[in-house]
C-alpha cells in the first residue's frame, strides 16, 4: 500500500515568498501601531509622546519595508514555472 502526499517541497522561491509575506505584515502592523499610538497620544494631548512614539516604533516600520523591499528584488529573479 503506498501513500503519497502532495506536500509542496520547500525552495529557496518558497521561503523567499514566506519572509516576503511576514515582512510586509510586520511593516503594515508597525505602521499601524504608528498612526493609531500618535493618534492616542494626540487625543490625550501630548504632542511630545506622539513624537516619541513614532520615533520608538519607526525603526520597525524601516526595517520591515526595507527588507520587503530586498526580497521583493530577488523574487523579481525567480524562475516562473508558468509557461
Amino acid at each position: 500500500m503506498s501513500s503519497t502526499t502532495n506536500q509542496r517541497a520547500v525552495t529557496p522561491a518558497r521561503i523567499t515568498t514566506f519572509l516576503f509575506a511576514v515582512m510586509v505584515v510586520l511593516f503594515l502592523v508597525a505602521g499601524l501601531a504608528i498612526v493609531v499610538g500618535q493618534i492616542a497620544a494626540l487625543v490625550a494631548g501630548d504632542a511630545t509622546a506622539a513624537r516619541d512614539w513614532a520615533e520608538a516604533v519607526g525603526p520597525y516600520a524601516f526595517g520591515g519595508a526595507s527588507v520587503a523591499g530586498l526580497l521583493s528584488f530577488a523574487l523579481s529573479y525567480r524562475d516562473d514555472p508558468r509557461p
